[in-house]
């Protein structure tokens, strides 16, 4: 079976690194829109689209796209009129994950022919379970510090946004997070909400890691059995803790990752809304962490949770973003490449980041988000 992989970058290079030792699979080509500064990559020829289409599509058995919030390109697949493809999960480069020998039997994959792709794929989307936090970090980007503690996230209101999304969209990977994700305590209704309209959904949850020893080993081998993905990320207080975390994260089964150790952090609300919002999503970080509130899509969590800010600090902004999920106007293929791909108003706002030491910040100041 020959096969191209789309994406030359290190998601690429870890699926050919896999694939090479797949006596069924011969990689022939990587196929990259930046193919004219590259000639080969690890041994293997870089190509165009547009060359990939031209002069080897008809000996390819199989595209395999494989580069982060890879679903973006799904329309350009079908333009194209590639015979064969699959989407490589995200988390298969996030978590090192072994794909299967059988790759149609991989679940991974999502492929062309799936039920799924019939309707617009949005690669992530995210939402807080809870708004507060254990940790409260200075500069906090869902400004968990400015929410007192015990603030819920309504379920009935994710409940429904969720019935009513699994219509429109196919979500290939959903974030469950806050605050911290597991102050919740009605985390796993929220497990099976996402499992029941949206079965073929990833799972994963985001945490600081602080509170895995103090959860039950219901909960626990409950993430085991349902598969959830497990993503935590290193501040100096887990430090302490990092080995018995993994430890218990192990002895449960729990797929995982320790992301890498923090130790700053970013700001760049610009309160005069001068800037470029091109410029600004080409920088952001988190321009496509897409965010789901309350009935609403938006594109990043600033855009779903600035007025709190806003509100907190009585800062005369206000913001009117995101997408309804009960309008019925809503053409969603283009809303979807719309969020992928153009800024929006609240982009303005978003200035030049600027890099401080991380710390915890009880009592903020509205400088600590500020350029």
């Amino acid at each position: 079976m020959n096969i191209a992989i789309w994406g030359s970058g290190k998601f690429g290079r870890l699926v050919l690194g896999q694939l090479i030792n797949n006596t069924n699979t011969e990689v022939r080509a990587f196929i990259d829109k930046n193919a004219e500064n590259l000639n080969l990559v690890d041994g293997i020829p870089v190509v165009s689209p547009k060359q990939f289409m031209e002069e080897l599509a008809s000996s390819i058995d199989i595209v395999l796209v494989a580069f982060t919030n890879g679903a973006s390109i799904i329309r350009t697949l079908k333009e194209l009129g590639v015979k064969k493809w699959g989407i490589v999960s995200n988390l298969v480069f996030e978590y090192n994950l072994k794909m299967q020998m059988n790759l149609k039997e991989d679940d991974r994959i999502l492929w062309n022919d799936s039920l799924a792709v019939e309707k617009p794929v949005l690669s992530t989307l995210e939402t807080n379970v809870v708004d507060y936090c254990n940790l409260n970090c200075k500069g906090c980007s869902h400004f968990s510090n400015l929410f007192s503690k015990g603030s819920q996230v309504s379920f009935e209101h994710f409940k429904n946004d969720i019935k009513n999304l699994s219509d429109k969209v196919f979500i290939r990977q959903f974030n469950l997070l806050g605050g911290e994700v597991f102050l919740s305590d009605k985390l796993e209704l929220y497990v099976e909400c996402l499992k029941k309209y949206m079965p073929e959904t990833e799972i994963q949850l985001v945490s600081n890691g602080l509170l895995l020893p103090s959860q039950s080993d219901e909960r626990l081998e409950y993430l085991a059995q349902n598969h959830i993905f497990v993503s935590v990320t290193e501040y100096s207080p887990l430090s302490g803790m990092r080995e018995k975390i993994v430890n218990i994260l192990k002895k449960y089964g729990i797929i995982y990752q320790i992301r890498p150790f923090v130790d700053t952090f970013g700001k760049n609300i610009d309160v005069s809304g001068k800037n470029n919002p091109w410029t600004a999503q080409e920088t952001c970080r988190e321009s496509r962490c897409h965010f789901l509130r309350n009935g609403k899509i938006y594109k990043c969590p600033f855009s779903a949770l600035g007025n709190h800010y806003f509100d907190y600090y009585e800062i005369p902004l206000h913001f009117e973003e995101g997408i309804d999920i009960c309008n019925e106007a809503v053409d969603w293929a283009m809303a979807v490449k719309m969020l992928d791909e153009t800024p929006v108003e609240q982009c303005k706002f978003c200035g030049k980041e600027e890099r401080f030491p991380w710390e915890v910040s009880i009592n903020p100041r509205k400088e600590e988000w500020l350029v």
